[in-house]
C-alpha cells in the first residue's frame, strides 16, 4: 500500500507546481496592471501635487511590495545585476533616512524619504513582476495609453482653450494634467520612442495605423509644450533607439511616415497666433483652437492611412538587399531634407512681424511673450543660478548635504532676489547638495548601470527583442537626460512611469523571463 500511495502522489506534485507557477504568473501580471493603473490615476489627479495626493499612492505601492515579500518565489528569478540596481536605490533611500539626523527640515526630509522609497518599491516590483516576454509588448501598450491620456488633455487645452485653459505660467504652453510643461514633454517623449518601437514590431496594418496616429498626436502636443530640454532628451533618445534597436530601415520609414503629416501640421499652426502668444480674446482663442483641431484630425488620419498602407505593402512585398540599400540612401536624404525644413520653420518663426532678424542664442529671448523664441535660445534662464546656489551649498557640506528635500531653504538663504523655487532643476545635483556625495554616487551609479545594461542588452539582442528593448532603452535615456534639466522627480506619476519602465527594461535586457 505505501508503494501504491507514492506512485499515485508522484504525478500530482508536478501538477501542483505547475498550478502554483501559473497562479504566480497571473499575480505578477496583476501587479504590473496595478502599477499602470496607479500611473494613470496619478496623471489624471493633477500630477499628485501635494502630500495629501501622493502619500496614499506611496502607501499603496509600499504595501504591495510588503505583500510580495511573503509570496514564495516572487523574487526568485531576479538576476544579480537587477539586485545591484535595487541595492543602489536602497543606498540612496538609506542615506536620505540617515539625513534626518542633520537635516535643516525634518518634515521635508521625511517626505523625500517616503517618495524615494516609493520609487525603489516601484522598480523592484516591476523587475520582479515581468514573468513572460509576451507581457513586454502589452506593458508598452499600457505605457502608451498613459502617455496618450496626458496628450489627450493637452489636445483639449488647445482645441477648447476657453473651457480648458493652459495651466502653464506663460498661459500658452501645454501643461496638461501634470501642470508642468517640461514633465509633460518627458512623458510624451518616452511615449514617442516606445510607440515607434512597438509599431515597428507589430504586423497588423490597422493596429500600426492606430499607433501612427497616436504618435502624431503625442508629437503635436510635445511640440506645443515648447520644452527645449524635452526636445533635447527626445533627440538623444531617438539616436539611441536607432543605434541599438532593430529593424532600423523599417523604423526609419515609420518615423518618416509620421513626420510628414506632423511637419505639415506644425506649418499650419504658424498661422494660429494664440497657440504661441496669449490672446485675451476668448473668441479668437476659440477660433484658433477649432482650426487647430481640424488640422490635427486631418494629420492624424493621414498618418493612419500612410502607415496602414505601408504595413500592408511591406507585409506582402519584401524588398531585396539592393533595394534596401537604395531605400536606406533615400531615407537618409529625406531625413536630412526634413531636418533642414524643420530648422527653417523654427528659424522662420523667429522673424518678427516686422521682418527683423532673429537674435538667436540670446538669453533675452527668454523674456519674449511668443514662446516660439525659446527654440533658438540656449540660455538656461534661472536654472544656472539654481545650480550655482546648490553647488556652493554642496561644497560646504560635501558628505552630508543639508538634508533630503531641503533645497527650498537653501535657496531662501542664498537667493539673489525674492524669487521662490523649491527644486534645483537637476535631480543629480540635487542629491548631492541635499544628501551628500554617497547619495549622489548611488543615483548616478544607478542611472549609468541601467543605461549600460539596457543599451548593451539591446545591442546584443535579435529580432523582436531587439526592437522592443531598443524602445525601452531609448525611453530610459529620455528620462535620464531630461532629469538633468528638470524636477520630474517631484512629480510622482512621471517618475513612477520611469521606474516601472526601468524595472521591466532591466529584466528584459537580461533575458531571465520565460518565453510563455
Amino acid at each position: 500500500m505505501p508503494v501504491i500511495s507514492q506512485i499515485e502522489e508522484a504525478p500530482a506534485r508536478p501538477e501542483r507546481e505547475h498550478t502554483a507557477g501559473r497562479n504566480l504568473t497571473i499575480f505578477k501580471s496583476l501587479v504590473l496592471a496595478v502599477l499602470l493603473a496607479i500611473m494613470l490615476y496619478g496623471m489624471l489627479d493633477r500630477g499628485l501635487f501635494g502630500t495629501e495626493r501622493w502619500l496614499p499612492v506611496a502607501i499603496a505601492i509600499l504595501s504591495l511590495l510588503f505583500i510580495s515579500l511573503f509570496i514564495v518565489d516572487y523574487f526568485a528569478d531576479m538576476p544579480r545585476i537587477a539586485w545591484v540596481l535595487v541595492g543602489l536605490l536602497t543606498v540612496l533611500v538609506v542615506v536620505k533616512g540617515l539625513s534626518l539626523a542633520w537635516s535643516i527640515s525634518r518634515t521635508e526630509t521625511v517626505q523625500e524619504l517616503l517618495r524615494s522609497s516609493m520609487y525603489l518599491a516601484t522598480f523592484a516590483l516591476a523587475a520582479a513582476s515581468l514573468s513572460s516576454r509576451r507581457l513586454v509588448g502589452t506593458f508598452i501598450d499600457g505605457l502608451n495609453l498613459v502617455a496618450g491620456v496626458v496628450a489627450g488633455y493637452g489636445v483639449l487645452q488647445k482645441v477648447r482653450p476657453v473651457e480648458y485653459p493652459s495651466n502653464a505660467p506663460d498661459r500658452v504652453s501645454v501643461g496638461s494634467t501634470l501642470e508642468y510643461a517640461n514633465t509633460v514633454a518627458v512623458v510624451l517623449g518616452m511615449g514617442i520612442v516606445l510607440g515607434l518601437a512597438r509599431m515597428t514590431q507589430l504586423k497588423n496594418p490597422v493596429v500600426r495605423g492606430i499607433y501612427a496616429a497616436l504618435i502624431l498626436v503625442l508629437g503635436a502636443v510635445f511640440y506645443l509644450t515648447f520644452s527645449r530640454g524635452g526636445m533635447l532628451a527626445l533627440g538623444v533618445g531617438l539616436v539611441v533607439l536607432f543605434a541599438v534597436g532593430g529593424s532600423r530601415l523599417q523604423m526609419l520609414a515609420n518615423l518618416l511616415l509620421v513626420s510628414g503629416p506632423l511637419v505639415w501640421l506644425v506649418s499650419r499652426t504658424r498661422e494660429l497666433g494664440s497657440l504661441f502668444e496669449y490672446e485675451p480674446s476668448e473668441s479668437i482663442r476659440a477660433a484658433d483652437g477649432a482650426s487647430f483641431g481640424i488640422h490635427l484630425a486631418i494629420a492624424a488620419v493621414l498618418a493612419f492611412l500612410l502607415q496602414a498602407i505601408y504595413a500592408a505593402l511591406i507585409g506582402r512585398y519584401q524588398p531585396g538587399p539592393a533595394v534596401r540599400r537604395l531605400l536606406g540612401v533615400a531615407a537618409i536624404v529625406v531625413v536630412l531634407a526634413g531636418a533642414g525644413s524643420v530648422g527653417y520653420l523654427l528659424l522662420g518663426e523667429q522673424q518678427g512681424s516686422d521682418g527683423a532678424p532673429a537674435a538667436a542664442f540670446s538669453s533675452l529671448q527668454e523674456k519674449t511673450e511668443d514662446v516660439r523664441y525659446r527654440f533658438t535660445s540656449i540660455s538656461f534662464g534661472s536654472r544656472s543660478e539654481y545650480w550655482k546656489v546648490a553647488w556652493d551649498a554642496w561644497k560646504e557640506r560635501p558628505l552630508t548635504g543639508t538634508g533630503a528635500g531641503t533645497f527650498v531653504y537653501t535657496w531662501q538663504e542664498n537667493r539673489s532676489d525674492f524669487g521662490g523655487v523649491g527644486r534645483v532643476h537637476n535631480v543629480y545635483l540635487e542629491q548631492g547638495t541635499e544628501s551628500g556625495v554617497v547619495a549622489f554616487l548611488a543615483l548616478v551609479g544607478f542611472a549609468a548601470l541601467l543605461a549600460l545594461l539596457t543599451g548593451y542588452g539591446a545591442w546584443r539582442a535579435v529580432g523582436e527583442r531587439k526592437v522592443l528593448l531598443g524602445g525601452l532603452t531609448a525611453a530610459v535615456i529620455v528620462y535620464l537626460v531630461s532629469s538633468a534639466l528638470g524636477w520630474h522627480w517631484y512629480i510622482p506619476p512621471s517618475t513612477i512611469f520611469f521606474f516601472a519602465l526601468a524595472g521591466v527594461a532591466a529584466k528584459y535586457a537580461l533575458g531571465t523571463e520565460r518565453d510563455t
